[in-house]
This record gives C-alpha cells, sequence and structure tokens, in this order.
C-alpha cells in the first residue's frame, strides 16, 4: 500500500439509511451487492480516498435492548426509515 497517502480522506456513510434510499428508488430491497458503481461514485465526493461503511455489523443483544427502550432513538429510527 505505498501509494496509500500518508493523511487519507474518509468519508463516513450511513449505510442503512443510503441502502434505504436507494432500495425505495429502485423499488426493491438492496444490499451492498447490489449497489451499483454508479451508486458509489454518486454517494462518494471527489478526493476521497476510502468510504466507511457506518452501521456493518451485528447488534448485541444488549444494544438492541438500549436502542428499543429509547423513545427518542426509536422515534429518529421511524422519521428515517419509515416501514
Amino acid at each position: 500500500m505505498s501509494d496509500w497517502p500518508g493523511q487519507p480522506v474518509i468519508y463516513e456513510i450511513n449505510t442503512a439509511v443510503w441502502l434505504t434510499e436507494l432500495s425505495e428508488a429502485a423499488g426493491r430491497r438492496l444490499t451492498l451487492a447490489d449497489v451499483s458503481a454508479a451508486a458509489w461514485d454518486d454517494v462518494t465526493p471527489a478526493g476521497v480516498d476510502a468510504v466507511w461503511l457506518m452501521g456493518i455489523w451485528e447488534r448485541s443483544p444488549a444494544g438492541l435492548a438500549l436502542a428499543m427502550a429509547n423513545p427518542e432513538l426509536q422515534a429518529s429510527f421511524r422519521r428515517r426509515c419509515p416501514t
């Protein structure tokens, strides 16, 4: 990785929100495997060296319980990702 910059520019994407938006536009549920090269280009600003996919992990039972017990957090989820 000798070409890697000394101070890379990393762009973070909220993966769940982004995939929800892409899925709504496509009219079907999309996964990262379904994301086109054009969609990656559209979401990645010029000059970015790497994209950090925020939210790609398996949630722990304790983390899920905390999120489910927080009404403000639940409301924000519903506003952003309606079912």
